[in-house]
C-alpha cells in the first residue's frame, strides 16, 4: 500500500472510531450556551407554566440560562416550526401540546414534520380530560348523556378551545363512538369555553385543567365521566367513559418535549435524563398536581410509540368527521 493510501485509511479508521467519542464529548459539553425553550402558546397557560417549571430546574442543573419564549399561533404550529428550523444541537427545545399529533392530518403544511424535523424526547405531563355538562342538563352518567343526545340530535353544543384542538377532536371521537350529533362551538381558549358552559350558552365540553376542576369543585358544572384509561385518584367514584359503554375511549391534553430533528442521540439522551430528574422533584410533582397535571415522564422510545399512536387515532377522527381548522 502506498504511503498516501495508508494515511487516508488510517485517517478514515480514526474518524470512525472517534465518532462515538466525539458524540459523548458533545453531550458532556452540552449545553455550551443559553438554551431557548419555545412554548407555542400564550404566557400563563398550562404549557407555559409547565415549561417555566422545567426551565428553572434545567438552568440550575446545567449552569446555563434556559429562556422560555412564547410563540403562539396556528394551534401551536408557529412555535413548532421555529424549533424545526433551529440548529440540531439541542439548544432549542419545544414543549408542544397534544394538538401537534393532529396537525399532519389537519394542515397541508404545518411547517414541520414529526420524526424528521422534530424529534420527541419525553411526555412531560398529562392533563386528564373529563366530560362535564351544565347542571341544567338532565344527565348524570355517560349512558344518560348519550341517550339524551340521541333523542335531541343537533340540540347540544360542545365548547372547545378552538377548531382542531384536542377538546374539539375528543368531542368528534365521542360523536363517532356514541353515534350522536351536536354542534361544535370553538373559542379562543378552554377558559372562555368554560365561562360559557357555566353561563349556559353551551351544554358540555370534554376538557381538563385548573379551569375545569375549579368549576367542578364550585359545583357550577357537573362531572359525568373521565376520559382517561383508568379512574382518577381525585375522583375515584367517577367512572371512565371507556367503562361506561364506549370501550377504548381516551382523550387527554398531554405535553411533549421535542428537539430539532437531527440532534445527536447523546444530546437527546442528556436532555431527557435531566428533564426526568426535574419532573421527579417533589416540589414539581406537588406543584403540577395542584394544577391537574399528572407528571409521568417517558423514555424517548416510549414517547415515539405513544406519539405515533396518537397521530393514527386523530388522523382517523379527522378523516371520518371532516374536522377542519379555522
Amino acid at each position: 500500500m502506498r504511503l498516501i493510501d495508508f494515511a487516508r485509511a488510517a485517517a478514515l479508521m480514526l474518524g470512525l472510531s472517534a465518532g462515538p467519542l466525539v458524540l459523548a464529548q458533545d453531550s458532556q459539553r452540552f449545553p455550551s450556551k443559553p438554551v431557548t425553550f419555545i412554548v407555542p402558546f400564550p404566557a400563563g397557560g398550562t404549557s407555559d407554566v409547565l415549561a417555566r417549571g422545567i426551565a428553572q430546574k434545567l438552568a440550575a442543573a446545567w449552569g446555563q440560562p434556559v429562556v422560555v419564549e412564547n410563540r403562539p399561533g396556528a394551534a401551536g404550529n408557529i412555535g413548532a416550526a421555529a424549533v424545526a428550523k433551529a440548529a440540531p444541537d439541542g439548544h432549542t427545545l419545544l414543549l408542544a401540546a397534544a394538538a401537534i399529533s393532529a396537525a399532519p392530518a389537519l394542515y397541508k403544511d404545518p411547517g414541520f414534520k414529526l420524526f424528521e424535523s422534530l424529534t420527541p424526547v419525553t411526555v412531560a405531563g398529562t392533563v386528564p380530560f373529563m366530560l362535564v355538562v351544565h347542571p341544567s342538563l338532565p344527565v348524570r352518567t355517560t349512558a344518560e348523556f348519550v341517550d339524551y343526545a340521541k333523542k335531541n340530535p343537533g340540540k347540544l353544543s360542545l365548547g372547545s378551545g378552538g377548531s382542531g384542538t384536542v377538546p374539539h377532536l375528543g368531542g368528534e371521537l365521542l360523536k363517532m363512538r356514541a353515534g350522536i350529533d351536536f354542534v361544535h362551538v370553538p373559542y379562543k381558549g378552554g377558559a372562555q369555553a368554560m365561562t360559557d358552559l357555566v353561563g349556559g350558552q353551551i351544554q358540555f365540553t370534554i376538557d381538563g385543567g385548573s379551569h375545569v376542576v375549579s368549576q367542578i369543585e364550585a359545583q357550577k358544572v357537573r362531572l359525568v365521566a373521565v376520559a382517561t384509561p383508568q379512574r382518577l385518584a381525585q375522583y375515584p367514584a367517577v367512572p371512565t367513559i371507556a367503562e361506561s359503554g364506549l370501550p377504548g375511549f381516551e382523550a387527554s391534553a398531554w405535553q411533549m418535549m421535542f428537539v430539532t430533528g437531527g440532534t445527536p442521540k447523546a444530546v437527546v439522551d442528556r436532555i431527557h435524563d435531566e428533564v426526568m430528574r426535574a419532573l421527579s422533584a417533589p416540589d414539581m410533582v406537588e406543584r403540577f398536581q395542584k394544577m391537574g397535571i399528572v407528571v409521568a415522564p417517558t423514555t424517548p422510545a416510549q414517547t415515539a410509540t405513544f406519539l405515533r399512536a396518537e397521530m393514527t387515532k386523530w388522523a382517523e377522527v379527522v378523516r371520518v368527521s371532516g374536522a377542519k381548522v379555522d
